[in-house]
């Protein structure tokens, strides 16, 4: 009977681990190597490089090698993982998140030690005249640590659409970035 009832509860506990297997994927290493996205999922995916944002259940900065939580990284309206633009010196990271169906926003974090500081990004754009229906801002890579490069879409109500660079530099005395440069790239009807 205490046999039976020890391969009753083994089973239990197996049974148990199999229904709660994840799968964790690491990508996004930073320049140094020391940190790196951890992506957990309930399943493996059929496809490990894009896994179908049902199946995850967190996204986490880690440090490496330990895989030690440095923070929570959000997922985008449709629960997609941002990718991360790191700067060479790996103490900036930035990546875009869609906040809805019809806008984007930017979110770069600075590192402090081993913790990672979120910066003010709210006014990240470039100002834009005319009826603004979706606007896409995305980074494209650091310029040098705390100089940002970034493309911004903008689709107008009347079908217009247009798209510009711009380069946003940090400043510390203020604790916001300040644009630097902007410049058409791209001008189109649909």
């Amino acid at each position: 009977m205490v046999v039976l009832s020890w391969f009753y509860l083994m089973g239990i506990s197996l049974v148990a681990k199999a229904q709660t297997g994840v799968f964790v994927k690491i990508r996004d290493i930073s320049p140094d190597k020391k940190f790196a996205v951890q992506i957990v999922s309930r399943v493996e995916p059929d496809d490990v490089n894009n896994i179908d944002s049902t199946l995850i259940t967190a996204i986490k900065l880690v440090a490496l090698p330990s895989k030690t939580v440095v923070m929570d990284i959000p997922q985008s309206y449709s629960g997609s993982v941002p990718n991360l633009v790191w700067s060479q010196d790996s103490n900036w990271l930035t990546f875009s998140l869609a906040s809805g169906p019809r806008v984007s926003d930017t979110y770069v974090y600075h590192r402090s030690g081993a913790a990672f500081a979120k910066l003010q990004t709210d006014d990240l754009q470039v100002d834009i005249e005319g009826d603004v229906r979706n606007q896409y801002v995305s980074p494209i890579r650091w310029l040098k640590p705390g100089t940002l490069l970034l493309e911004q879409e903008v689709i107008f109500r009347d079908s217009q659409d247009s798209t510009y660079q711009f380069a946003a530099g940090f400043e510390e005395r203020t604790g916001q970035f300040r644009i630097i440069s902007k410049k058409k790239v791209r001008s189109k009807a649909e």
